[in-house]
């Protein structure tokens, strides 16, 4: 039997393709830079995957365990990418540094709506 979509929450996707998207930009800065950055490659794919196991506890609607483990990842990558953003412009004020602090501020906005109603 199919799940009903109808009634059923998308923060998990999201949240899953925002962990992507930050392990992506891991993986592009050291495309960018022409050489392997094994922090920002690291910080990346460590907070990465904690978004995506974070959206698979949405997903199987852990909602209150998902978020205690997505929020403090989210706020990590907001905090690190809008400190190097202010604090050291002509290194870090790149289109890639600006979209992942959108979409940091647009997960931790996802993680703050309220859940849909179950009838």
């Amino acid at each position: 039997m199919p799940p009903n979509l109808a009634n059923h929450s998308y923060r998990w996707l999201l949240t899953i393709l925002f962990g992507l998207f930050v392990i992506w930009t891991g993986l592009l800065a050291s495309i960018e830079a022409g050489g392997f950055k094994p922090k920002a490659f690291w910080f990346c794919i460590v907070t990465g995957l904690v978004c995506v196991e974070g959206g698979f506890l949405y997903r199987m609607g852990k909602n209150r365990l998902a978020m205690i483990v997505t929020f403090p990842a989210a706020g990590l990558v907001l905090g690190y990418y809008l400190f190097t953003f202010v604090s050291q412009p002509e290194q870090d004020a790149s289109l890639r540094v600006g979209l992942v602090i959108i979409a940091a501020i647009g997960q931790m906005v996802v993680m703050t709506l309220p859940r849909v109603r179950q009838e």
